[in-house]
């Protein structure tokens, strides 16, 4: 199972009970055709034993699963590269889901105060005696495609 075969299965049900920004419509209808005949494609041949088949063309969606996988995984291997040789914790703020439509109708405005919030409470918490007594440093990534809408996930 992965997001296009959810997407194709609940979608329709999905759709008529909310309402998607331009931006999410466009991704939802990628992301739901991505690697399918609606994406169109080409036919592949094998050089030794002529095999063919039939290589259907992706979305290339920023949001796409598919798409993104391999440079998603480039970008982490990267990032792991530019980390400091030590021990690290990963901690994840999530948003209150009485929150979400708040986020959703402010969203520059919501996740500047996010980001600007757990800054603060990290900061002010490590420099704390009682927990690690020390400056830290972070990387912090919006996460806005999981089950809990939105999140940050932070290694500090």
């Amino acid at each position: 199972m992965d997001v296009a075969l959810i997407l194709q299965k609940y979608g329709g049900q999905f759709m008529e009970i909310n309402k998607l920004c331009p931006v999410q419509l466009k991704a939802f209808r990628d992301i739901s055709r991505c690697r399918t005949a609606a994406m169109g494609g080409h036919q592949q041949e094998c050089n030794q034993c002529h095999h063919q088949r039939i290589a259907y063309n992706s979305c290339r969606n920023r949001n796409c699963n598919k798409c993104q996988y391999t440079k998603q995984l480039q970008w982490v291997d990267k990032l792991k590269g530019n980390l400091p040789v030590c021990r690290y914790f990963h901690i994840v703020f999530t948003i209150p889901l009485a929150l979400h439509k708040l986020f959703y109708l402010n969203q520059r405005v919501c996740y500047n105060l996010l980001f600007t919030a757990t800054s603060q409470t990290l900061k002010k918490v490590a420099l704390n005696p009682k927990y690690l007594g020390a400056q830290t440093g972070a990387v912090a990534v919006l996460h806005t495609w999981g089950r809990h809408l939105p999140t940050i996930h932070i290694f500090i």
